[in-house]
Order: structure tokens, then sequence, then C-alpha cells
């Protein structure tokens, strides 16, 4: 009994510290069902009773006042929580098994900036995929590199970049970085470095950018290292060619 009685409390234990230590974030899944954060837009309403019925969008204190009630705490609950707590204050003392309806309007925004075309706060669509959400900021700007999308979750106490791919899902509150695309440029010009690639740009429009060619350069002899579909390979290109994001441009020298 001693070795039972024993058992019993440290698994209650370890079920209380386990409650206290993980953390219930806001606007994730919670049995499937979305948990209410701030920028959420709801609507309350009691049947037949049109003195009850609010909209209230969720400010940072996570409470909303509601009549009979006070302040009532609805961040991080479902609205099917939220429907019960208010159902429960109402009924007896001031309505008989009310029927109370909890929606919600509008979710927070998600943000979008970097290389898009209309960076800035969206308001958030179900089933949302960074494919739409891109499109919903009017698409990639000519300075993006679509390889290179970044996202910090909503409710992410570590705010960790994550890489994303087109069809990965958006949530409310989540923050996307589109990075500006690059390529390099390196040997016999004037100015070595990093620039901002665009579309159209050729191997001869880098070199302008790079300030021109070197006195000693050799302008029939430019090669490149190109990455594509994971691989790295070097080639020979011409001065019209296009280049494409993430290439490493190297002019060589000329010994005559």
């Amino acid at each position: 009994m001693r070795v039972h009685m024993r058992h019993c409390f440290l698994l209650t234990a370890f079920m209380l510290v386990y409650l206290m230590v993980t953390p219930v974030v806001a606007g994730s899944s919670h049995s499937g069902q979305y948990l209410l954060d701030v920028g959420d837009r709801i609507s309350i309403n009691v049947l037949g009773e049109e003195s009850l019925a609010m909209k209230v969008t969720l400010d940072s204190t996570g409470m909303i006042r509601y009549p009979f009630l006070g302040r009532i705490r609805v961040v991080g609950k479902t609205t099917s929580e939220v429907e019960s707590m208010i159902r429960n204050g109402l009924a007896g003392d001031y309505l008989v098994d009310p029927h109370v309806e909890v929606v919600i309007d509008e979710r927070r925004p998600f943000f979008i900036n970097g290389e898009v075309n209309k960076p800035g706060a969206i308001s958030y669509q179900e089933n949302l995929t960074l494919r739409k959400a891109i499109t919903l900021a009017s698409g990639l700007s000519e300075l993006a590199d679509d390889d290179r999308i970044f996202v910090i979750r909503a409710g992410d106490p570590n705010r960790v970049q994550r890489k994303l791919a087109m069809d990965d899902p958006i949530y409310p509150g989540d923050s996307i970085t589109v990075e500006t695309s690059y390529f390099f440029i390196t040997g016999e010009v004037k100015s070595r470095g990093k620039y901002p690639y665009h579309t159209g740009l050729t191997f001869r429009m880098a070199v302008t950018l790079a300030g021109g060619f070197a006195e000693r350069a050799d302008k029939d002899d430019i090669e490149v290292v190109r990455v594509e579909n994971g691989k790295s390979r070097e080639m020979s290109v011409r001065l019209d060619d296009p280049i494409k994001p993430r290439d490493v441009i190297t002019v060589n020298q000329s010994f005559f």
C-alpha cells in the first residue's frame, strides 16, 4: 500500500511539473481548434439577448469586459471554452439556460517583409500557404531570393527563423522575411564583392556594377560557380549570358 501511494504521489508530481513547464501557445492548435490571441476580432452573441451582443478586438491584456461578468481572460482559449465560461457565468443568476455563440470575425494578421512588392501586416485567411501569402503581398520583388524565405512562428519564445517552402502553412501572427538575392564577383574587376541580383542581369552588366574590368583582366576568360538542384558546378561563360542568383563570378587574369 505504501509503495502504491508513493507511486501515485510521484506520478501526480510529474504531471504537475509537466503542466507548469509546458507552455500553451496562443494561436496554435489545441485538440484541433484554434486558440484566440491578441489581434483577433471576435463576436459574442446570446440568443434573444441583444444587449449582451458585442464585438471586440483582443488586446495585449488578453482580457475582455463582459456585462455582468466583468473582466474575463479569453486569450489562449478556444471559442468553445469562451462560450462555456460566459454560459456558466450567466446561467442561474442572470439567465436560464443561455445559448452563447462566439465567432472569430477576423484572425490577427501575419506579417511579411523584405523583397515583396507590398510588405506589412496582412489579414489572415484560412488554409494560408507561403505561396498565397506572397500573392497577398502583391508578389516577390525583382530582387527577391525565392530560395531564402524564412518565418518566425507566432508564439515562439526563441524567435527561431525557419526556412520555408512555397506550400508550407502560414499561421496568424507569423512573421515572414523574403531575403534579397545576390551574386558575387571576384578576380580582375575594380570592386570585388556581393551585389544585388535582379532579373535580366548579364555578366557584362555584373562587371559594370563591379566598377568594370581591372587593367589585367582577360575579358574572354570568365568563369562562374553555380549551384543548381543542390549541386555546384563550374563553367565558362560569355559576357552577354544571363547570370543567376548566388552565382560566384571570377574574372581571370590575362598573362599577355
